[in-house]
């Protein structure tokens, strides 16, 4: 069975959840030894292990100094182009990298368009800026034989996007590498009496929330709870250096962006997670808490409850100050051992359900149909 899996870019090559999936999803496939995987991407080095047998073919990369929408057009015909030449049983496409001569591959295209940010925006002119992508997910998603969402409420914008045609919408979840158990569950007796420290990773843009976030962390101190939480706030992006210059309550820290290590033992010393987002897909980063075992404050969009109930945190509407601000203070008055309960919770959730195994298994499942 070969397999092409299409993407603009793999991690770390190129930043970003989509191009993250990428890299964990062939490496998965290829060690599954079911499949002759072919990647097409845009890197001229190689990308994998070679031991993995992954055949990579390198596509000419989109020009990020001219217009965005005609070099996904050029990029996906010269990705059309190699995948005539190959001749796959299976095509996966990652985003919109399937466009120009989409009729061509009907019967053996599935897209992934993962979070859909282009139907959720907010603003006049987040709408405005999404029009031509909702256009595209809606064009390219009903020349395809399957297109998957990560569940939630992405299912039904996608299957209100489908209306009247032959596509149908398979329910695949995003995925994440477990740690070692040891390394995530805390000793008994080994609980911080305060402050406990909420953290944050993410884009510093307006979705994410922020601002919502130092709104909460400015009426405790306010109300002389300064001490009760510690915000650490990781990342960069468009409002990060206002954000800095501006200042923050003193309970908040920003750490700026952090490699790999650094992150894990920001996650690994902080006692829960927080998003507040406006609009998701489903975030690899509460994927990333839930599997070192940390309870998680997030917002009711995208795919989120899927990942999150009353068990192993809270799930909060989007853009509420005074909900967070509650629920803050409902987890700082849980005892040490409820607060691992919910996080260990969490964890073996993501253990059944979101990890790389078991997902990539549901993979395998959908190419094995799609063969047949």
């Amino acid at each position: 069975m070969r397999i092409a899996l299409c993407t603009d870019g793999i991690h770390p090559q190129a930043l970003g959840g989509m191009q993250k999936h990428s890299r964990l999803l062939a490496e998965h496939l290829a060690k599954s030894n079911n499949v002759e995987l072919i990647v097409l991407h845009p890197h001229a080095e190689t990308v994998f292990d070679k031991a993995l047998g992954i055949q990579e073919v390198c596509v000419a990369p989109i020009d990020p100094g001219k217009f965005y929408l005609r070099e996904l057009w050029c990029y996906s015909d010269r990705v059309g182009e190699e995948l005539e030449r190959l001749s796959p049983d299976v095509i996966l496409s990652q985003g919109f990298c399937v466009w120009k001569g989409i009729d061509r591959f009907r019967g053996k295209l599935i897209m992934h368009p993962h979070g859909l940010e282009m139907f959720q925006g907010l603003t006049w002119k987040e709408r405005l800026l999404g029009a031509p992508f909702r256009w595209l997910v809606r064009h390219i998603a009903r020349r395809s034989a399957l297109v998957i969402s990560l569940g939630g409420k992405l299912t039904g914008i996608l299957q209100e996007q489908l209306k009247g045609s032959s596509c149908r919408v398979v329910v695949i979840p995003n995925a994440v590498e477990l740690p070692e158990e040891s390394a995530t569950l805390p000793a008994p007796g080994s609980e911080r009496a305060s402050p406990l420290v909420l953290l944050f990773v993410g884009r510093f843009a307006f979705n994410k929330g922020i601002d919502v976030l130092m709104e909460v962390a400015q009426r405790l101190v306010d109300e002389g709870h300064a001490r009760m939480v510690r915000f650490d706030l990781v990342g960069d992006g468009p409002l990060f250096s206002s954000i800095k210059a501006a200042g923050v309550p003193e309970n908040m820290r920003l750490l700026g962006r952090l490699d790999d290590a650094a992150l894990a033992q920001c996650y690994a010393d902080c006692d829960a997670f927080i998003l507040p987002t406006r609009f998701e897909g489903m975030p690899t980063v509460v994927l990333e808490a839930m599997s070192q075992a940390k309870p998680v404050f997030v917002s009711d969009v995208g795919a989120t409850a899927e990942l999150v109930d009353m068990h192993n945190g809270y799930l909060l509407p989007p853009g509420n100050a005074d909900e967070l601000y509650n629920a803050i203070l409902s987890f700082c008055e849980r005892s040490p051992e409820a607060r691992i309960k919910m996080g260990r919770y969490g964890q073996e959730r993501v253990r059944e359900l979101f990890s790389w195994p078991v997902v990539t298994k549901r993979f395998m499942r959908l190419f094995e149909g799609m063969t047949r």
